[in-house]
């Protein structure tokens, strides 16, 4: 064989690799229904663009925190890692499906000893180059595990979206969060103050004997179950501003946290006739398709196993009795080419017990597909379910909260016409202030349940 028949052969080789035993994929049906119960029909909707987070959030102060998340936040940077090392495991195994060409330099010194006694000995130098033991695809079992690695890398790249995702909706939910308690602080403060007044008016009311014991002992305890409620804000104060800062990934807390009215906070909607389709758009389970095709991508690799493999050695390069001729003129060639193939006979069922496996896990990833699609339909109903209740509720704590401030006003004027107690007044004063911190919880659970469900439609 002349030595540029050697490439054509390698050549051949690689052109013959083309066949697959991995089975053919078949996305699972969805195990849920095609449309969310109670929402009207709107095909427009699946055309949308996707739903990220400068257009969902358009709050200036809130966009900002999420920039500085995105850039800082160890656990999305761990996740950006894993990237890499994912592509990097994918180069490693996608690199066996090409041939690796490698230089040597070979010295070998023998001797032989015959039966009369006389001795030849010989050294030998060689240098060239070739492919050691590489392994013709013939059946396909370097491509499935290439393509197995790959969907792997996949999986990770949209691991990382979710993480993301899910990032961007904690911090949304710190911010809400801390403007509630900064509001529910505010409200603590003034009730307090008006408190401390009723008190030092109680206090006069009593020494000059028109009040009675009673009055003023009622007057102190609700003084000091509203100091009671402002330091506990106040502890919840900090624990949040710690919980954001994390978040944000800024040990120091450069970042300025702007606060602002509650009711300032803008957050996007959902589109109104949404289809359980828009859940693909979602990252985890993009993701859990991926590992699934992983798993069929295996499936392959295991059956080429009980095939036969062809592995190819060849060289080519110079060969000379003196190192200093060995690239001269007067050197001599050599070549080789050394086909191997290795046939499985008995390796105790190993073989079978591998398809199996990758059987097993294959179909481990479609339940765990089926069921990362199940508890995304879930998440999203959670929140369409409870938007309409949540408003209601908004909208009764808030009549209910203008009912007893009017109460409140109503009990004052009574008090200075000497028909009610002092006892009344702090009834009602108490009763003002529970209805106003609802409504602050109750704006809360609003923002909080438009924030979820950016995250259940597969924010990015």
């Amino acid at each position: 064989m002349k030595h540029y028949r050697i490439p054509a052969v390698v050549a051949l080789a690689l052109a013959i690799s083309s066949c697959s035993l991995i089975p053919e994929y078949l996305r699972p049906a969805a195990p849920v229904p095609e449309s969310y119960p109670g929402q009207p029909a709107n095909d427009a909707v699946t055309e949308a663009p996707p739903l990220t987070w400068q257009s969902y959030f358009p709050d200036a102060d809130l966009q900002k925190l999420i920039q500085v998340g995105l850039q800082h936040n160890r656990d999305l940077k761990t996740a950006v890692l894993r990237i890499d090392e994912a592509k990097a495991l994918y180069g490693i195994q996608n690199a066996d499906r090409l041939p690796t060409i490698q230089g040597n330099l070979n010295y070998d010194r023998n001797k032989t000893v015959f039966s009369s006694s006389q001795a030849f000995e010989a050294e030998l130098f060689k240098a060239g180059v070739g492919i050691s033991d590489f392994e013709i695809d013939v059946f396909g079992r370097v491509k499935s595990l290439s393509q197995a690695a790959l969907e792997q890398y996949l999986a990770i790249t949209e691991n990382q979206q979710a993480i993301q995702a899910t990032l961007v909706t904690e911090i949304a939910t710190q911010y809400v969060n801390l403007l509630t308690i900064h509001a529910q602080l505010k409200l603590a403060e003034q009730t307090l103050d008006d408190r401390k007044q009723i008190l030092q008016r109680t206090q006069r009311r009593f020494d000059a004997g028109i009040d009675q014991v009673l009055d003023l002992k009622a007057a102190q305890i609700q003084v000091e179950q509203v100091q009671a409620q402002h330091a506990q804000w106040q502890r919840q104060l900090v624990t949040t501003q710690n919980a954001l800062y994390l978040l944000l990934g800024e040990s120091s807390q450069r970042t300025i946290l702007t606060i602002k009215p509650l009711e300032d906070l803008k957050v996007g909607e959902a589109p109104i006739g949404m289809p359980s389709s828009l859940l693909t758009r979602r990252a985890d389970i993009r993701a859990a398709e991926h590992q699934l095709k992983s798993a069929n991508a295996n499936i392959g690799g295991a059956r080429a196993a009980f095939y036969p493999r062809l592995q190819l050695t060849t060289n080519v390069g110079l060969v000379n009795s003196e190192f200093t001729k060995l690239f001269s003129d007067t050197g001599s060639n050599y070549w080789a080419f050394s086909p191997q193939l290795i046939i499985p006979i008995f390796n105790y069922g190993r073989n079978k017990a591998n398809l199996n496996l990758a059987d097993a896990r294959q179909h481990i990833e479609v339940v765990n597909y089926e069921k990362t699609i199940q508890t995304a339909f879930r998440e999203v109903m959670d929140v369409l379910s409870a938007r309409e209740a949540i408003a209601e509720e908004s909208s009764a704590r808030t009549r209910l909260s203008d009912l007893e401030s009017s109460r409140l006003q109503l009990v004052k004027r009574k008090l200075d016409q000497g028909l009610v107690t002092y006892l009344e007044l702090l009834d009602a004063q108490r009763s003002v202030l529970d209805a106003q911190s609802q409504v602050l919880q109750t704006r809360q659970l609003v923002l909080q349940n438009q924030v979820n469900l950016y995250k259940a439609l597969g924010g990015s």
